[in-house]
């Protein structure tokens, strides 16, 4: 005969010899559930490190930028103070240009007081040789020295007023191209620079949004969600939950998972409808059972009246 049970089997009830149906549905999965946990958790902590590398990467270049434009500011101050020396070189060359002019009108006016000295002399001896004009009044000759004198000085004065002119300029054309060349140098790095930043940026964001979009490990019965959003983290042990009157033990879980907090309300909500109809089958398996075995085990009353009954009773096929 079958079905059949005696007190025995029931004080063996501690041995494990009656397991709840969520504890029997639980062994089941275990090993999945914890695999797929483990896999989603190493998935998280290689896109962290990766997160990690990214952002120190992101924080040097960026550190690098800051140095290169705090460069091109301070070269570009230099500039703006060699530009204003430059004006005042060129004022100051228009004026040494003006006195330029100056000198030689100077020296145009002495030259013909020379000449006109040196013609007047050649007069003279012509006319003292041939006797015709009496002899006038003689030049000195420390005036015609002192004219020429103050005439070598003042062409002295030119050239080198004229030399120091074309040295200014030059050295006003080389610094003006050598700050221009290390400007194109310093804004061609800091566009570069930011082109790495603005890459670095694009691969933080898509490696959060691939960090976000990762699918959740599937749940068990006992998966729910707290206030804030997050999923509730599991005792590594096995917890007993009463349902409906019977006992159901859950799955053990080695890690919390906690889901970002920018899923959206529409997954938010499907995870409620699935956790709220796996409870409802839940419970109507359990009631389904316990009808089901209420016809084939004897209660506490039927084993304190047994006297008053027939063995044949107590056996069911």
């Amino acid at each position: 005969m079958i079905n059949v049970y005696t007190l025995k089997d029931i004080n063996n009830k501690s041995d494990c010899s009656f397991r709840g149906v969520g504890q029997q549905l639980g062994g089941a999965n275990e090993q999945e559930i914890q695999e797929k946990l483990y896999s989603a958790l190493k998935s998280k902590a290689e896109i962290n490190d990766l997160s990690e590398k990214l952002i120190d990467k992101y924080n040097e270049r960026e550190k690098e930028f800051e140095n290169k434009a705090s460069q091109l500011i301070a070269s570009t101050t230099k500039i703006k103070t060699l530009k204003r020396e430059g004006t005042l070189a060129w004022k100051a060359s228009s004026a040494d240009k003006t006195k330029i002019l100056s000198l030689e009108t100077k020296v145009r006016e002495l030259e013909g007081k020379l000449d006109d000295l040196e013609l007047e002399q050649v007069l003279h001896d012509l006319n003292a040789v041939g006797g015709l004009l009496e002899e006038p009044a003689q030049t000195d000759p420390k005036e015609i020295d002192s004219l020429r004198l103050e005439l070598e000085q003042i062409k002295e004065d030119l050239n080198s007023k004229e030399y120091e002119i074309e040295c200014m300029e030059k050295g006003k054309e080389s610094s003006d191209s050598m700050y221009k060349r290390e400007i194109d140098i310093l804004s061609s790095g800091r566009l570069k620079l930011i082109d790495e930043n603005r890459s670095l940026r694009d691969q933080l964001a898509s490696k959060k949004n691939n960090e976000v979009d990762t699918p959740p490990p599937p749940m068990n019965d006992s998966s729910q969600l707290d206030p804030e959003g997050t999923l509730s983290t599991f005792n590594p042990s096995s917890q007993i939950i009463s349902v409906g009157g019977a006992e159901a033990v859950s799955l053990p879980v080695t890690a919390p998972i906690i889901a970002s907090s920018s899923i959206s309300p529409m997954l938010i909500y499907s995870i409620l409808t699935l956790v709220l109809i796996t409870i409802i089958c839940f419970m109507v398996r359990k009631w389904w059972n316990s009808q089901k075995k209420s016809n084939q085990f004897f209660t506490y009353e039927n084993y304190i009246n047994r006297e008053h009954r027939p063995d044949f009773y107590y056996l069911k096929s």
